[in-house]
């Protein structure tokens, strides 16, 4: 048996972001004769992408070449397993279409993320704008500073994002600018361009000029562009198919 949950409501800083609480999520599995009663397990990072190739290795059947994820039963029977030690977040669009791409790489200890349409004026759209806790924080920030502080984060981000999500899981302090913080977020950055090289990111281009403003617009307007047509796309199959269901109207006699 296996319990996972939903991402929750998409509150600020929650749903549809990549930030500690934003990805954390419960699996619970009871697996009888294999996993013991009440054990955690927090020494190993699993993903989403890890839940297929395992229920296949559970269930003994033969896993694709091209795969992936990677089964976990060994650290379900106890087991060391190696690459463990973090996990890789990937965002592209929300249901309306609207392009705010985010990639991050997250140890027990760091999170990273780049966010290549940041410029200081885009703002993040996605669920979060129209819940009325986001409402409330746009209204708080006229006469608050700490919210309107938080808010602007919460719109416009920076281009890297770095953080100890040890003693700041909530993501408060960003500390990708901070002198003391440069080589654990090079590490982290090397990271996720091995990552991005694997999986053919098409945002490894715009990552590799992340300081480069210019790049990153073009990079942005390429995406949100393929989004409108695919938009666009999509709009026009459903009126087709509309059409055909409607069928021609049959005259009067």
């Amino acid at each position: 048996v296996m319990f996972l949950s939903d991402h929750g409501m998409p509150l600020p800083f929650a749903k549809t972001q990549l930030y500690h609480h934003s990805t954390r999520t419960p699996w619970i599995i009871r697996w009888p004769g294999v996993t013991k009663a009440d054990s955690v397990n927090d020494s190993h990072m699993i993903s989403a992408v890890d839940l297929l190739p395992t229920v296949l290795d559970m269930a003994v059947l033969k896993k694709p070449d091209a795969l992936d994820g990677q089964s976990f039963v060994p650290v379900m029977r106890g087991q060391q397993q190696d690459g463990r030690h973090a996990v890789f977040k990937v965002y592209n669009e929300n249901a309306g279409g609207n392009r705010h791409p985010i990639r991050g790489v997250q140890t027990r200890k760091h999170l990273y993320l780049f966010n290549p349409w940041s410029d200081g004026e885009n703002v993040f759209r996605t669920a979060t704008n129209g819940t009325a806790t986001y409402r409330q924080m746009k209204k708080l920030a006229a006469t608050d500073q700490k919210i309107a502080t938080r808010l602007a984060t919460m719109d416009h981000r920076n281009v890297e994002e770095l953080y100890d999500v040890e003693k700041d899981p909530d993501c408060l302090h960003n500390l990708a600018g901070e002198e003391a913080h440069q080589d654990i977020k090079r590490t982290l950055q090397a990271r996720l361009r091995r990552f991005m090289e694997e999986s053919n990111d098409h945002a490894l281009a715009p990552f590799l000029k992340r300081n480069d403003p210019t790049a990153l617009a073009v990079y942005m307007k390429k995406v949100q562009d393929e989004s409108v047509q695919r938009r666009a796309a999509r709009r026009k199959g459903k009126n087709k198919n509309k059409a055909k269901q409607k069928g021609p109207r049959k005259k009067a006699p």
